[in-house]
């Protein structure tokens, strides 16, 4: 299990891996709020998609996590995978190491774009 400032540091490399995405693949993601939990860590990141980039990371209590629009739960060693480019999303989602809450609306176009 990774401890909380790992987590934290992973939070942040995931961001910078998202100012890397092309402009034809931004597109595709809707804007809106976004949390990420990490329960076995008990934290949880709330920020935004605008046109694309991921503005806003802070961390936050469960109350406002729950808030979001688009809703991720994961360990905090998938977490580590996923910003280590071990674990690829898309896969890790589909295989339930990622929980996903959102609109059907929004898992689509989530689903587009991953």
């Amino acid at each position: 299990m990774a401890d909380a400032e790992q987590v934290r540091a992973c939070v942040a490399e995931v961001v910078r891996l998202m100012d890397g995405v092309d402009d034809a693949t931004r597109r595709k993601i809707p804007d809106g709020t976004l949390s990420v939990r990490v329960p076995d860590v008990d934290l949880a990141f709330a920020g935004r998609f605008d046109e694309g980039h991921l503005l806003d990371i802070h961390e936050v209590d469960e109350v406002q996590a729950t808030a979001a629009k688009l809703r991720l739960t994961l360990s905090s060693d998938d977490l580590l995978e996923v910003a280590e480019g071990r674990l690829h999303f898309g896969s890790a989602w589909a295989h339930g190491r990622i929980k996903v809450e959102a609109r059907f609306r929004d898992l689509l176009a989530l689903r587009s774009f991953l």
